[in-house]
């Protein structure tokens, strides 16, 4: 664990000791004692995070990035023998090693914009320059650049254990804008592709009428019906608690179309019901909500897997060969990567009313192919793969029904959307909003996924806040915790809703503005080595 991280930890663990210290022991001067059992754990884990960075011939630096995963290890250490690199990785093994005979100079100087990456990690990713001040070590196999905190500390520490050390001015390194800031671009030219005939399309299903009633049976048994009834069979149900369930429900009618999800739709309300079934003791039925509402709404969900006669309003998920998952929704696609990459690489979408190519295919040679915005690389090829073109993105997505997937597409294509005109300034400042908003809070480094844990967080809050409704209203004075959850849950909400547009239209634009096409866009060339499209 990062030393930074203590304090963080210190504060969880005592916040814990005093709440349970202070139900138990009924301390008549709480606001004495919690700020006690609070600070002291923390205020002595601090301290110790201080004397970490100056252990016994080891000091530690931490560097800066624009958006970090908690769990990563971004540090440098300087020892007696040298310097050891540590980024991009969970673990702590060093990514470069200097020795103090490889150093030939250092200094600082200001980042610039475009600037190369300033380290490649092992996985490929490139990690760019954050703005300021930033550590040039000039050494045997070239210019090392360094954006630690506090780089003068840094340079008078490395220059007090090697005293010869030259001046190192250094010139960045700048890219054009496609390679720095949307990743590297597959080749533009393709040898000509070979078409041959592909595996017979089988759209099957049943009708859309048997799909919903169904599907939606399944699905409102598992988010109204089954709690309503466990309510209904034990005694004293306030009316309140009976409204649960109905609440779901109303979320389930406003997310229809989106089946993928109807499990979590379906368990939203379980909470709740449980807590209720525990403090009226009946036992019976908590296994059974827990088991069957979330299963009952996945069964209602996979009756709008991919096949025919899904209407052009439900929207499909399609897992990908990759981990990943490509959502068909009523006018656009999106592709999310997998959970491994989650918080790293922002979410791609394209509008259905773009594309100019859906083309099924397939290459007997297992190829990366770049994905724009990171530099991430996926693995296409050797097996039935869709290729979409909406210039100037183009899209390789290894999807076992590719066929199938593509006849879907074709039918839900629309009119085009009209391109949102910006400058190289407005796509830069939305690409670093994007990142900073899909990767939590970037000061404390708290990862989640996309901006959905706020639809996550009001989901926990409005649980509480209806948990005080119901103990307020047999007499107990906790209003103040009504309160504060409603307030923080209409807030998360409202947080939600007002990123939301904005992420959408990131998504549709990682690439910069006057970008050209990304690889072989052409239907009759080959992205990739190998290609044969199918008839």
């Amino acid at each position: 664990m990062k030393p930074h991280h203590w304090p963080l930890v210190a504060l969880g663990v005592s916040a814990v000791v005093a709440i349970t210290t202070v139900i138990v022991v009924g301390s008549k001067s709480p606001a004495v004692n919690m700020p006690i059992l609070l600070g002291v754990p923390l205020v002595a884990t601090y301290l110790a995070h201080l004397v970490s960075k100056r252990a016994p011939n080891k000091v530690l630096f931490e560097f800066r990035a624009d958006f970090k995963p908690s769990r990563y290890v971004d540090t440098i250490e300087v020892t007696d023998n040298g310097l050891e690199i540590i980024a991009g990785t969970p673990h702590k093994t060093p990514v470069l090693t200097y020795g103090f005979s490889d150093l030939l100079g250092i200094g600082t100087r200001q980042a610039v914009r475009g600037e190369a990456p300033w380290i490649t990690l092992h996985d490929g990713r490139a990690l760019p320059v954050p703005q300021g001040d930033v550590v040039v070590l000039r050494t045997t196999t070239g210019d090392q650049v360094l954006p630690v905190e506090d780089p003068r500390k840094f340079v008078s520490l490395v220059r007090s254990r090697v005293p010869s050390l030259a001046d190192a001015p250094s010139v960045a390194v700048v890219t054009d804008n496609n390679r720095a800031e949307a990743g590297e671009a597959p080749r533009p030219v393709g040898a000509s592709a070979t078409s041959v005939e592909g595996p017979a399309v089988a759209l099957t299903g049943p009708s859309l009428a048997v799909r919903w009633l169904v599907g939606g049976t399944l699905a409102l048994t598992g988010t109204v019906v089954l709690p309503e009834v466990a309510l209904i069979a034990t005694s004293d149900i306030p009316r309140l608690m009976l409204a649960a369930p109905l609440v779901a429900g109303v979320l389930w009618v406003l997310n229809r179309n989106v089946p993928w999800l109807w499990s979590r739709l379906a368990f939203l309300s379980v909470p709740i019901v449980v807590f209720w079934l525990i403090g009226a003791k009946a036992y019976v039925w908590i296994p059974v909500l827990l088991v069957l509402c979330p299963t009952l709404g996945h069964l209602g969900a996979r009756m709008f897997r991919l096949g025919a006669n899904l209407g052009r309003n439900v929207q499909v998920r399609v897992p990908l060969r990759t981990g990943g998952s490509l959502y068909v929704e009523q006018h656009r696609l999106v592709h999310r990567l997998g959970a491994s990459q989650n918080g790293k690489f922002l979410t791609q979408a394209m509008w259905l009313g773009d594309l100019t190519l859906v083309q099924p295919g397939t290459s007997p040679h297992p190829e990366l192919w770049p994905l724009p915005g990171g530099g991430h690389k996926t693995l296409v090829g050797n097996g039935p793969t869709l290729r979409l073109v909406a210039r100037p993105q183009q899209w390789l997505l290894p999807v076992t029904q590719a066929g199938e997937l593509a006849e879907v597409i074709r039918s839900r294509q629309a009119t085009p959307v009209q391109p949102t005109q910006m400058s190289m300034d407005e796509w830069r400042e939305l690409r670093h909003w994007a990142r900073r908003h899909s990767t939590g809070i970037a000061q404390t480094s708290l990862t989640t996924t996309a901006i959905g844990w706020r639809l996550f967080a009001a989901s926990v809050t409005g649980t509480f806040a209806w948990m005080f409704l119901l103990v307020a209203g047999k007499g107990v004075n906790v209003w103040i915790g009504v309160a504060a959850t409603v307030l923080l849950t209409a807030w998360l909400l409202a947080d939600w809703w007002r990123v939301r547009g904005r992420m959408r239209l990131a998504e549709h634009h990682l690439l910069p503005p006057g970008s050209r096409d990304w690889g072989e866009t052409r239907p009759d060339h080959a992205p990739i080595h190998g290609w044969q499209r199918w008839r």
